[in-house]
């Protein structure tokens, strides 16, 4: 097996047990998962921190993918909208990401990476809502204040355990926020 292929073994291993375990895993238990010495696993990654970065970043990146695909979709405008700011790949939507408090203390340099991936890359969703508010079916609001709304949402979600106390999941919480965004809380039947 070569390098790339353990890293990719390891970088597998890795999510799972971050879906079982969060942030306690361990490197020897990465080891463990793919059969591997522990000094293998160091000298891919010196450290679990170096680990979590690579995570975050191959993570962050196939959101990003996963956004483009909704993005160049035919859905109708409205649905594209709601899809692309929850955007998650399919086998990411069953990890439960409260499961990363802590990880300020713990691993500083993955939360700042964390917090510059959530707070980048809104070109594409800032001109999809103003083409919807070209076309009249957004109503015209404050693209910077969605994006704190949302972001401040997502941080929330990730880092406090309310959710968890009311039974909500991570996934459930993200469609539950675009459905408030979307059809907001007012009936109009009423």
């Amino acid at each position: 097996m070569d390098e790339i292929e353990l890293k990719n073994e390891v970088l597998n291993a890795a999510t799972g047990l971050f879906r079982t375990k969060g942030l306690k895993f361990t490197m020897q238990d990465v080891a463990g998962e793919v059969h591997a010495a522990k000094k293998t696993i160091y000298k891919l990654y010196e450290s679990k921190e170096e680990l979590l970065l690579d995570l975050v970043t191959i993570g962050f990146d196939r959101i990003q993918d996963a956004k483009r695909k909704i993005l160049e979709s035919d859905l109708p405008m409205q649905e594209k909208i709601a899809s692309v700011l929850i955007a998650m790949p399919e086998d990411y939507r069953s990890l439960d990401f409260r499961r990363l408090k802590g990880i300020e203390e713990k691993y500083p340099s993955v939360w700042k990476e964390i917090g510059h991936r959530i707070e980048s890359e809104w070109e594409p969703i800032f001109q999809l809502l103003e083409e919807g508010i070209k076309q009249g079916c957004v109503n015209p609001v404050s693209l910077p204040v969605l994006k704190q709304i949302v972001t401040a949402s997502i941080d929330s979600f990730m880092y406090t355990d309310t959710l968890a106390l009311s039974g909500i999941t991570y996934q459930e919480a993200l469609e539950d926020m675009v459905t408030i965004l979307m059809k907001g809380v007012w009936n109009d039947q009423a």
